[in-house]
């Protein structure tokens, strides 16, 4: 688990349509558990540097369930409380998508769910 900088580029890269990779994009608190998003807003290509990207915000995001203030404040992560958005650009490359897909599938084993949606024109 885990890329070194230099797999994913600079922890801030502007450019690319993961441009950060220290912040979560979007997080919203409820009574019972909280909701995360990340917003891929620009086409994902499928590359080295992408795949990097993308397995770091993913693992930032999950973390954020896991982390001792979730917790403390809500207990372990439970899919009915705890859910992960993706928003991906629609015309990102299909591999990239499946990718995402893969990633979804495994959320429900750390207790949170996924909830993927296309957006952008396609």
């Amino acid at each position: 688990m885990g890329y070194a900088e230099s797999e994913a580029g600079a922890t801030e890269d502007v450019n690319h349509p993961i441009p950060r990779l220290d912040v979560l994009d979007t997080v919203v608190t409820t009574e019972r558990g909280a909701y995360v998003g990340i917003l891929i807003s620009t086409p994902l290509r499928d590359d080295p540097i992408s795949r990097a990207r993308l397995r770091r915000k993913i693992e930032l995001s999950l973390g954020y369930f896991a982390g001792a203030d979730y917790l403390a404040r809500f207990g372990p992560a439970d899919p009915a409380h705890s859910k992960l958005y993706l928003s991906v650009h629609a015309n990102s490359d299909a591999g990239m998508i499946e990718l995402i897909e893969q990633y979804c599938a495994q959320f429900p084993a750390s207790g949170v769910a996924a909830v993927l949606e296309l957006s952008g024109t396609n």
